[in-house]
């Protein structure tokens, strides 16, 4: 048996404005290299990749020895989804990179270099959700059926879907009745 969840562009867009703006520590502990990213000026799916995010945003980053804080007219964000299986089961993983960056006042040789590094920092980064912790459950009999203790659900596996039109994550159950006789 499986459940499959199907989140549209209009809930990705509805998400997006609960969470943007907000602010990213590219550093931990937290230092003073961040990256604030403002609300969604455009939003797209892109089919078998992920979510396409553009807008403006703040960088605080070393440039040669100097830590000013940059304005970027457009940062394009690209968050891609992946389902990972784990020895512990099955997770959600959300990738974040940028794509690409326009920093007011910045040449872009030096653009390019800043993009590799705060990528290479973003990639250490995940944003994960492990379903099978999530979904797994044992539900308990008692007394009704003599001979049955419980009602085990596990996940066996998910795959996720991505279309121009939403997000999709198929999980697929398995069900076990634990006797106890």
């Amino acid at each position: 048996m499986w459940l499959e969840a199907i989140v549209t562009r209009e809930d990705l867009v509805l998400l997006l404005n609960q969470l943007l703006p907000i602010k990213i520590n590219l550093d931990s502990p937290a230092t003073d290299r961040w990256i604030s990213v403002g609300r969604a000026t455009e939003v797209d799916l892109v089919a078998d990749v992920g979510l396409r995010v553009s807008c403006p945003a703040e960088l605080k980053w070393e440039i040669v020895g100097v830590s000013p804080t940059l304005t970027v007219k457009t940062l394009s964000l690209l968050l891609r989804p992946d389902v990972v299986e784990h020895g512990n089961g099955h997770t959600l993983d959300f990738h974040v990179e940028i794509e690409d960056v326009d920093i007011r006042g910045v040449p872009s040789v030096i653009e390019s270099a800043v993009l590799r590094k705060v990528n290479a920092e973003l990639e250490s980064k995940k944003l994960s959700w492990n379903f099978t912790r999530t979904l797994t459950y044992s539900a308990p009999i008692g007394d009704l059926l003599a001979s049955i203790a419980s009602l085990d659900i596990g996940v066996s596996w998910g795959k996720r879907r991505i279309t121009a039109e939403g997000l999709a994550l198929a999980v697929s159950f398995k069900a076990d009745f634990v006797r106890n006789d």
